[in-house]
């Protein structure tokens, strides 16, 4: 590969990561701003109740509801900001953010993933149900196990 082509790759390289970071920023952006909209609504706040309930039986306070549903809706990628956002804000143990980690890589990007398989001819529920299953019992085990190494004379 002669210099002139080495220049032409690097252009074109550097061309493509400063697109690719402008269609993050326009998509990150807005979310945060949209979620530091929701966070001040009423109806919002009182729905977290009601989750309370169901986090808990899997080993998660309600502290990371807002980190879990960002991956889980958005994935991790496009949700990353608002993860790492509501860790730090939220002081969330280690082991919760491990949990959300874990519940995060088996089961993220819900609507966006099955959609795509569906459009291809893929069955939505058996696509997105055996995730939703894994993640909930991994995430339950895993909690248990915490729990219990934690709480060990």
């Amino acid at each position: 590969m002669d210099f002139s082509n080495l220049i032409t790759v690097i252009i074109i390289s550097l061309k493509g990561a400063i697109f690719l970071s402008l269609k993050l920023l326009l998509i990150i952006v807005p979310l945060m701003v949209f979620y530091e909209f929701l966070k001040q609504i009423t109806f919002f706040k009182k729905g977290g109740k009601v989750l309370d309930y169901l986090m808990g039986k899997v080993g998660l306070s309600s502290r990371a509801a807002i980190p879990l549903f960002t991956g889980i809706f958005l994935g991790i990628a496009y949700g990353a900001g608002i993860i790492i956002q509501e860790a730090r804000e939220r002081s969330l143990a280690k082991e919760e953010i491990f949990l959300i980690g874990l519940f995060l890589a088996t089961c993220h990007a819900v609507v966006e993933d099955t959609l795509i398989f569906v459009i291809i001819g893929g069955n939505g529920c058996w696509i997105l149900g055996p995730r939703i299953i894994l993640a909930l019992t991994f995430t339950f085990v895993l909690s248990r196990l915490f729990h219990y190494s934690n709480h060990r004379i």
